[in-house]
């Protein structure tokens, strides 16, 4: 589970105790980690779990962030290297231990 590492205004959290409206930068595709958060629908940010290059791309599995680390992984998609995807900037939520 996620929890909140600092107080976010109620525009960021829209009621919740998630920060569903991070600050985003866009990145190349084949910049994204294990852990990142990216953003490819509004107000569902999605914890990075897994990637694979691949011809050219980047295949890459995730999970919404208010899913618990057990839960099943699904694929967020193909992106080209190149691609740009929003990825929330640091400080927008705690980084894992690892």
């Amino acid at each position: 589970m996620i929890t909140v590492h600092r107080p976010f205004p109620d525009r960021k959290t829209l009621g919740t105790r998630y920060n569903l409206k991070p600050d985003t930068q866009p990145v190349e595709a084949r910049r994204l980690q294990p852990g990142d958060i990216v953003v490819l629908e509004p107000e569902c940010p999605i914890v990075v779990t897994r990637m694979r290059r691949e011809d050219g791309g980047v295949r890459v599995w995730g999970r919404y962030i208010w899913e618990p680390p057990h839960a099943p992984h699904w694929p967020l998609g193909d992106f080209g290297a190149m691609e740009p995807v929003a990825r929330a900037l640091p400080g927008e939520y705690p980084r894992p231990t690892r």
